[in-house]
């Protein structure tokens, strides 16, 4: 695996913003741990796929601090918009623009019942403003006004779109599903569509339509941004390794196709793991 990051570079990032970051029990337990297995746990989420045992404060750590950096590089105004696309229950965007401008507001377009129920007891009692719409992002015009959010992200959820893409057009049902059940499926559909070369065909002419839409709500100068990293439990239910670690960048010149905006470059962020979509 291609490494997620510089691990010097994060250690030296996290040791100066880490009270923005933290909520002050996890700031609690970050500060107990000794710095070699502060050191530990940071390499392991920058160079290996991430397991469940990595799912500690140090995931909290990195990936907030990363996110807090891209909202500042990309969205330094105060009171911004965001929306999010397949939050899933995940919590790293919120609890990233909270820490970024508790003026914000964020939005999320969530399909899965049951993980948009996690989502609401994980954001219950954040300062920021939170609305959920409980709709696929193709018809996020429907909800919101054209020009009128500051950035548009998708934080691990470009595969989890293409994946319900190929599932809902084989009568698979991923909005009342339990997301973790029917993974093991959704990982099959999608790595026999790669290996035989038909997942462009299957699933391109949609993501654009989608990402067209949201596009469409974005204003302008404004940015999509994309993230991407990998599981290891996705590898062991049997995810094509390459397209997993590729999935940015199997993507990428779809984007190059709908001539809506520019790809930017940001310091710090690799493009292997991140886009920023200018519109």
């Amino acid at each position: 695996m291609k490494h997620l990051d510089n691990l010097e570079a994060v250690m030296g990032r996290i040791q100066y913003d880490l009270p923005k970051i933290l909520f002050p029990h996890e700031l609690k337990e970050w500060l107990s741990l000794t710095d070699e297995e502060k050191a530990s746990r940071m390499k392991r989420l920058c160079t290996v796929p991430l397991n469940w045992e990595d799912f500690t404060v140090a995931y909290s750590v990195y990936f907030r601090c990363k996110w807090l950096d891209a909202f500042k590089l990309r969205i330094p105004e105060k009171g911004a918009v965001v929306l999010e696309v397949g939050s899933g229950s995940s919590m790293n965007i919120p609890f990233a623009l909270t820490m970024h401008d508790t003026g914000s507001k964020y939005i999320t377009a969530n399909m899965n019942k049951k993980l948009t129920e996690g989502f609401k007891q994980n954001a219950a009692g954040l300062p920021i403003t939170i609305d959920i719409i409980e709709d696929n992002a193709l018809n996020i015009g429907n909800y919101l006004a054209p020009n009128s959010v500051d950035a548009i992200v998708f934080e691990h959820s470009v595969n989890d779109v293409i994946q319900a893409f190929l599932c809902e057009s084989r009568g698979i049902d991923t909005t009342h599903c339990d997301w973790m059940e029917a993974l093991p499926e959704m990982i099959k559909i999608i790595s026999t569509e790669y290996v035989n070369h038909r997942l462009e065909g299957a699933v391109k002419d949609e993501f654009l339509m989608l990402i067209q839409s949201c596009m469409a709500v974005l204003k302008p100068g404004g940015h999509l941004i994309m993230s991407h990293y990998m599981f290891q439990c996705d590898l062991d239910l049997g995810y094509n390794e390459n397209l997993w670690e590729n999935m940015l960048p199997t993507i990428r010149p779809w984007l190059k196709e709908l001539e809506m905006g520019k790809e930017v470059s940001a310091e710090g962020f690799d493009p292997q793991w991140w886009i920023f979509y200018k519109k």
